[in-house]
């Protein structure tokens, strides 16, 4: 949903030009292999593109620093360096 979401958006975004969209990264807590975030990851590394930036989403504040920080580690090696 997600993935459609953001082709939804970049559709009707009137002001391209003045302003940005930053996608969040989806998936809860799942950093498997082939599991939901991955996917999400993939998705929009195949519109990297149209993309200025990212954000991480899915994180509440209530899970554990290991999982927290495993979604952070995940994210930040499938995105790419030079976007915010």
């Amino acid at each position: 949903r997600t993935l459609r979401w953001l082709d939804r958006c970049y559709e009707a975004h009137a002001n391209p030009q003045t302003q940005n969209l930053f996608p969040i990264v989806q998936g809860g807590l799942d950093t498997s292999i082939g599991g939901l975030r991955e996917k999400c990851l993939a998705g929009f590394r195949n519109r990297d593109d149209q993309i200025a930036g990212y954000a991480i989403g899915g994180l509440a504040g209530g899970e554990s620093k290991d999982e927290f920080w495993r979604v952070v580690d995940q994210c930040c090696r499938a995105l790419p360096d030079n976007k915010p």
